[in-house]
């Protein structure tokens, strides 16, 4: 990949790519402490700092009526407790996470990561966390048989340079 990365999906639904580069210490983590207080701190310090698996989640899924899968719960073996998730594609995300001996604990949403662009303030929370044997974590986002969206990729970009920043990774 480019410096800069993924900012967009073209009509082909090839993923275009931004020379631009991300300025990650200007990216804040935004989340909830196991007692259920908001916190907002820079993410280069939250992601040495936090225990984000002992988070809960900083944003919930909403029910969609008629939809085949609902959000529901998935019992972690490795985590010892149950990990929400907010559709069949995530949930199966979970289940082989769970089943990976590199991870050692899985969370849903226990973060959200905020910038400014073009002097809006955007955020994304990834669907899915994972704390990795070595002490680095994985962000994942699950997408669906569509693919990813031009605005999730767009985040992505943002997303993936700040977990490169700290040496973690990212799944989108």
């Amino acid at each position: 990949m480019k410096p800069g990365g993924v900012v967009g999906v073209d009509a082909a639904g090839d993923l275009k790519v931004s020379a631009v580069p991300v300025a990650t210490g200007r990216v804040d983590a935004c989340f909830r402490d196991p007692l259920g207080k908001a916190h907002q701190v820079s993410w280069l310090a939250a992601a040495q700092d936090v225990v984000f698996e002992d988070c809960p989640v900083i944003r919930s899924f909403p029910v969609r009526y008629g939809r085949r899968v609902a959000p529901g719960w998935w019992w972690s073996s490795t985590s010892g407790r149950l990990v929400a998730y907010g559709s069949g594609v995530m949930r199966t995300q979970l289940m082989l996470l769970d089943r990976d001996p590199a991870v050692v604990a899985l969370a849903c949403r226990p973060v959200e990561l905020v910038w400014r662009e073009d002097g809006k303030v955007v955020s994304h929370a990834p669907q899915l966390m994972a704390r990795l044997q070595a002490g680095s974590g994985l962000l994942l986002d699950c997408a669906g048989r569509i693919g990813s969206s031009a605005r999730l990729a767009e985040r992505a970009r943002v997303v993936a340079a700040a977990a490169e920043a700290v040496g973690w990774g990212l799944d989108p």
